[in-house]
């Protein structure tokens, strides 16, 4: 921050004048950014626009992330772990994957995005997209057992991908850059050593040759297609030697796991197959330039000789035991080895980011002669600078400059901490007590509080970060909020001024600063009951309590003891469960009717809640804001199930929830008593909330009984998915979807209660 407080503004530089300064300096970084050059040498007046790539795992970015049907997703640690920012992207890599390299080679951009990927910006269709899907292969049943997207399904996207272009370039500059391309086509692995030899189910219809003839015949149409629609310059990697990976290794390669020859002996017959096919085709597609690319070679060399590429493994990954974990199995429970640098394999059936990195490179510097027709060869001299050259059979040259997206999101940070200079802390709408502050809130509890947690707890339906959650929350982002947009964690942290968002403590990328104002330990299905979060496979409350543990040792390592006393203290705590013990818990599965009726029940769970608040006491918690549980009864789907024809609220639901409000709030009076200096307090949510629901027209809501998503009867966590159609306007609906409210319906409670009880906490 030093940096920038020593930036030569007078006092008297009016905004907007500091607007134009930092406007000038942006432009001047992205002009030295846009000078970047690429490495790899090609003619000048020739340019390859965009990388288009299709394919399975090997080159997938991200396609499969939000596909809940497929095994073949890897949107969670350790993979990742040295992508940049350490984030799992979809990449089936500890890092980047061959399309990123490749684009990245040719200096186009940093990372191709995924077609599929929520956040891709218009910008990004000019110079490639990927539509590969982990586990598809050119045998439809490959894709289909996988539940990947098929080869039928990714030139779907490609011709969906053709019209966007369209739209953001014009006609004849997506013309331009279809012909100029570089397709790069990856499949044929998961069909040979899944389809045929793993699972067998080919081998009931064909000997490997004939398989293989049926594999061409599939791959021969597609390369047709996709010359059909545009493409001249397609690269076709040939299948790896699947024989020599580490699971094939461990399932078919004996006690000793030795390389499976007749795995790699199939592959070659395939290879030989498809360099004669490719021939054939360049013979007969004019203008065609369909390169066979052998990665088996190179890569067969690199695992075998890996001593002499300066690795030390080269029969198993680093994740886990590097013999069978892959995908589900290679997880953030499971170790890795000390140094992916050492290994060939990051996974038990994808190589590491190193790997990737030494082999494209020698790959595009052995074939890209051969994307180029015999005059564009005579003039290869120059360095293929990021702006386009000039070329004389299309309109005069647009220039561009497509920032990887990290660039741009540094640069948008350094626009922000120039904004922080000119401009005084921002003030919430709450108002405080005189002398009073509120450097933290602390969050705990079910998923009306959840910002994230269960994101990457793969186990649990109780998760929702996907489309359509997210949809109006800052750049349609699906999070992990149960919610079209914020949630009520977020709004409080708002309100107090705080900060704009409440991040979830078990966000990978949680940055140590955020620590000293906040952050969300809830859990989406948890309870103060443990056999709650126990069926939802949620966080239970001592798993919450555990995390809280954690977070203090943290922040005194971040911030020292002192200061940590003083957060802990003057922190706002939010305690916000229950709905799922009453109405799941109890009336819908019946689990606790077996021992108790429902005033005993109450009674277990208050003695749960009680012990939890003197735990975070005793821990250093003062201001403690208990949420009442709400009118679950109201909740659509609730109504669904047990409202009756006529979807009514459920009255022994809210009766329940009443009882045990009642109870609650004796306890906290109770405890305030008899701990000195705690101040906790009782936050009422069911009447104002249950005002809202019923009397929905008097708050300019058109809709008080379903969700906005699907039908809005039932819908809810996985349930509601991109698959689902959203109503025309969430800000006619209470509810976003079967269980919880909308951002709007949050919007209006959290401030009027926040306000209502704040005095209370002085």
């Amino acid at each position: 921050m030093g940096l920038f407080m020593k930036l030569p503004f007078p006092p008297h530089l009016a905004a907007s004048s500091l607007l134009h300064f930092i406007l000038l300096l942006l432009l001047l970084i992205f002009d030295i950014v846009c000078k970047t050059r690429a490495v790899v040498k090609i003619p000048p007046n020739v340019s390859v626009p965009a990388v288009l790539v299709f394919g399975d795992s090997i080159v997938d970015t991200g396609n499969n992330n939000n596909n809940l049907g497929t095994t073949a997703r890897c949107n969670y640690p350790p993979y990742g772990k040295d992508f940049k920012g350490g984030k799992p992207t979809g990449r089936f890599s500890n890092g980047k994957v061959p399309s990123d390299f490749i684009a990245e080679e040719l200096g186009i951009k940093e990372y191709v995005p995924a077609y599929l990927d929520p956040h891709l910006q218009p910008g990004e269709l000019a110079t490639g997209v990927c539509f590969a899907s982990g586990g598809a292969g050119y045998d439809p049943f490959t894709s289909q057992s996988a539940s990947a997207i098929p080869l039928s399904g990714q030139l779907d996207l490609f011709k969906e991908y053709i019209g966007k272009l369209r739209g953001v370039v014009g006609e004849d500059r997506a013309k331009f850059i279809l012909g100029n391309s570089l397709y790069v086509v990856v499949f044929g692995s998961n069909d040979i050593s899944n389809t045929y030899f793993l699972t067998r189910v080919r081998q009931l219809q064909y000997d490997f040759p004939a398989y293989a003839d049926f594999l061409l015949s599939s791959a021969s149409n597609f390369f047709k297609e996709l010359y059909g629609l545009g493409a001249r310059r397609i690269a076709v990697f040939s299948a790896p030697p699947l024989g020599c990976l580490p699971s094939q290794r461990t399932l078919a390669g004996g006690l000793e796991r030795k390389i499976v020859v007749n795995i790699n002996n199939a592959v070659q017959i395939y290879n030989s197959k498809l360099s004669k096919e490719l021939d054939s085709l360049n013979h007969n597609l004019q203008d065609s330039r369909i390169v066979y690319i052998d990665v088996y070679n190179p890569l067969f060399d690199i695992i075998v000789n890996y001593n002499k590429y300066g690795y030390k493994v080269g029969d198993k990954g680093c994740c886990g035991t590097g013999t069978i974990e892959v995908v589900l199995l290679c997880n953030r429970f499971t170790p890795l080895c000390p140094n992916d640098l050492e290994y060939v394999f990051w996974d038990s059936f994808h190589p590491t980011e190193s790997v990737y990195k030494r082999l494209i490179a020698s790959l595009i510097g052995k074939y890209l002669d051969k994307f180029l027709s015999k005059k564009e060869k005579k003039a290869k001299t120059t360095v293929l600078s990021m702006k386009l050259p000039a070329f004389s059979s299309s309109p005069p040259p647009v220039h561009y400059c497509f920032l990887p997206s990290t660039t741009f999101k540094s640069l948008v940070r350094l626009t922000v901490l120039l904004l922080v200079v000119s401009s005084n802390k921002t003030k919430g709408a709450v108002e405080l007590p005189p002398n009073v502050s509120v450097p933290a809130v602390l969050v705990f509890g079910d998923s009306i509080m959840d910002t994230g947690n269960n994101n990457n707890n793969l186990i649990t339906s109780a998760r929702c970060n996907f489309s359509p959650y997210g949809q109006d929350f800052m750049g349609g982002i699906p999070t992990g909020r149960f919610c079209n947009g914020k949630v009520p964690s977020d709004i409080l942290v708002e309100e107090l001024g705080i900060k704009e968002f409440l991040p979830a403590y078990l966000d990978p990328n949680l940055q140590l600063s955020e620590l000293a104002t906040g952050v969300c330990f809830a859990s989406g299905g948890s309870g103060y009951d443990p056999l709650t979060s126990q069926t939802a496979t949620a966080i239970p409350l001592s798993g919450q309590l555990d995390m809280f543990k954690e977070y203090i040792v943290k922040l005194k390592g971040h911030v020292g003891e002192d200061r940590t006393n003083f957060i802990l203290a003057n922190a706002l705590f939010f305690v916000v469960l229950g709905s799922n013990d009453i109405s799941n818990t109890y009336f819908l599965s019946h689990l606790r009717e077996l021992q108790y009726d429902v005033p005993t029940y109450s009674d277990f769970m208050l003695n749960l809640a009680s012990n939890f608040f003197k735990e975070i006491y005793q821990l250093g918690a003062r201001r403690i804001a208990v949420l009442s549980a709400p009118p679950v009864g109201c909740v659509p789907f609730h109504r669904t199930l047990s409202g009756g024809i006529a979807r009514k609220c459920v009255q022994k639901y809210n009766n329940a929830v009443v009882l045990f409000n009642d109870k609650l709030l004796k306890e906290i009076n109770s405890l305030n008593q008899n701990l000195p200096n705690s101040r906790i307090v009782y936050l009422d949510v069911y009447n104002p909330l249950l005002d809202i629901i019923v009397n929905h027209q008097k708050y300019g809501y058109k809709v008080g009984d379903r969700g906005c998503c699907g039908t809005g009867n039932l819908e809810v966590a996985l349930t509601c998915n991109h698959l689902d159609a959203t109503c025309s306007n969430v800000l006619d609906y209470v509810f976003w979807d079967g269980f919880h409210p909308s951002e709007s319906v949050y919007k209006k409670l959290v401030p009027a209660v926040l306000q209502k009880y704040i005095y209370q906490f002085a």
